[in-house]
């Protein structure tokens, strides 16, 4: 056999039935326990795949903002309309327990867009605030500053020093009470 039939052939059980000492009816039962699949590239896979395409058409005609914008309204929408679910299940199980569902169901929506805009803040602060620490300008002029500090309080820095020092840490603790 030549390489070239064995890496062609779509079963490679198809192979053994030259050969007769496997039966028929064994490879039949084999191919259908295991059916040879054919094999794909990634972009064989991705290029049939109708969500993906569609998740990088949306990305690319509505831009990375106004998706995930869109992503987040779908979101809201979808656990408003759960909750309200759930509030006319409560309102079949109990009918005389008086219930404004509507203004539950706004009341839960406002708080959803809340957490999410409490969310989406946080987010930012704290982008911006590792940008700041990672500022080089920002270093130099911090490490300027501690050099100009150290040479003023030499004397302090000394006696913190000494302070720390392991010869000086073996004098005795007396408790004060």
């Amino acid at each position: 056999m030549q390489v070239s039939s064995l890496l062609n052939s779509t079963n490679s059980t198809e192979l053994s039935k030259e050969d007769k000492s496997v039966s028929s009816n064994y490879l039949d039962v084999i191919n259908k326990l295991f059916p040879a699949t054919p094999y794909k590239t990634r972009d064989e896979i991705n290029n049939s795949d109708t969500e993906l395409a569609q998740f990088k058409k949306d990305l690319s005609t509505k831009g990375a903002a106004e998706f995930l914008k869109d992503l987040n309204e779908e979101k809201i929408n979808a656990l408003v309309e759960k909750y309200r679910q759930k509030l006319l299940e409560e309102q079949k199980a109990d009918p005389t327990k008086p219930m404004d569902i509507e203004k539950m169901v706004s009341d839960f929506k406002k708080k959803l867009i809340e957490e999410l805009m409490e969310a989406q803040k946080a987010e930012q602060e704290l982008k911006d605030n590792t940008k700041q620490s990672l500022s080089t300008s920002d270093i130099l002029s911090t490490v300027k500053l501690a050099k100009d500090s150290e040479k003023t309080s030499k004397n302090v820095l000394n006696f913190l020093e000494q302070m720390l020092s392991s010869s000086n840490s073996k004098t005795d603790k007396k408790d004060i009470l």
